[in-house]
């Protein structure tokens, strides 16, 4: 049984989705552009496909998981490949391939279009949203559609999350606030620490370190997303080294040592016929710094190993747990912190990147989705 050579990570080192990734004019692989959806202050976390923004710009969700969270009624209508949707007598027809939907007795056109991936509907989010009464806002700096079907959603954290006083966890006293759609579980998970065995080092939150600002932690999330889209999908089908390249530019470097690992990785994924897919969601709100100066970031992710011939080195993650046996087209989902790394202080800027330690199953919790 072979094992992918592990790759050491020196001391001066330690400072998308499948068919949807597009090849650059230069031959560059560009991850998806996945967002977040905020409905009413509360983020919705999508159970496996994801929102995206598509080649015009627009912003697809899953129908389903939007359009029910609104209240809304959602059905299929198979044979003529169409999605109606209902929310306090207003009616909309979508249909799959089409730039046009029925609009109550109306035909109204739109500039993207409706369509079928991996099972699921995606639909244009702004369109139905606001067919449906909503108020539909862009953030660029987070990559965040926020939508409003209220006028008075309580109190807000600083990316326009709702704050919850009751039902807290245990910990609460250690964190700033607490959020109305994060698990008590997510922030009961203990801590990380520098060494597995040493207890005695305390996280210390993202409020109280100078250079945590929501400027610079918007950049952060913004590449550890980038560097989760690349990272938990894998197809050895399609995958090359313009994959290894466009991961080794997530991550911070202090030498071109570790793309040669992820090279090796790229071929390694080809001989195993390894197919991955998943996703990253760091919570900006959740970032520790430890005692020994290490950073990191707790973040949701869910995970489907689709198919491989050993179950050795599924991911490009030096801890990945070649005992631990995984089922084939199950997803898994749990928490982990994710380490980053910066080469200087203050305004971070461009050196803001993923450490190169990072790992899924360094501190995490995973068990099979429900």
């Amino acid at each position: 049984m072979r094992h992918l050579k592990k790759y050491s990570i020196s001391l001066l080192m330690m400072t998308l989705f499948g068919s949807l990734f597009v090849l650059t004019a230069n031959g560059a692989v560009r991850p998806p552009t996945f967002v977040s959806v905020v409905m009413d202050g509360q983020k919705i976390w999508f159970p496996d496909a994801q929102a995206y923004i598509d080649e015009n710009s627009r912003t697809l969700v899953p129908v389903r998981f939007v359009a029910e969270t609104m209240g809304a009624k959602v059905g299929w209508e198979a044979d003529t490949r169409t999605v109606p949707i209902e929310r306090d007598g207003q009616k909309i027809l979508l249909t799959i391939g089409a730039n046009e939907a029925k609009v109550n007795d109306d035909d109204v056109s739109f500039d993207t279009k409706a369509v079928m991936s991996g099972g699921r509907t995606f639909v244009p989010l702004r369109f139905v949203s606001e067919v449906l009464g909503a108020k539909v806002e862009w953030d660029g700096d987070t990559s965040t559609v926020f939508i409003s079907t209220k006028d008075d959603n309580g109190t807000m954290d600083p990316w326009g999350r709702l704050i919850r006083t009751t039902d807290l966890p245990k910990n609460a006293a250690d964190y700033p606030y607490i959020l109305a759609d994060v698990p008590n579980a997510m922030y009961e998970m203990p801590y990380p620490y520098s060494h597995p065995t040493d207890s005695k080092v305390s996280a210390v939150l993202f409020s109280s370190v100078p250079e945590f600002t929501k400027e610079n932690v918007d950049l952060w999330m913004n590449r550890l997303q980038v560097f989760g889209a690349l990272w938990l999908n894998v197809d050895y089908r399609t995958i090359d080294q313009s994959w290894a390249q466009a991961l080794f530019e997530t991550k911070m470097q202090s030498s071109n040592a570790e793309l040669k690992y992820i090279q090796q990785y790229v071929d390694w994924v080809k001989e195993n016929q390894i197919q991955v897919e998943g996703y990253l969601d760091p919570e900006p709100s959740m970032i520790y710094k430890d005692g020994f100066g290490n950073n990191y970031v707790r973040s949701k992710f869910r995970i489907k190993f689709n198919s491989f011939k050993e179950n050795n080195d599924l991911l490009y993650d030096e801890r990945f747990p070649n005992d631990q046996k995984f089922d084939k087209q199950v997803w898994y989902v749990g928490y982990a912190d994710i380490s980053l790394s910066t080469n200087v202080g203050g305004n971070w800027g461009s050196t803001l990147k993923v450490d190169p330690g990072a790992s899924l199953f360094r501190n995490y919790v995973i068990r099979k989705a429900d």
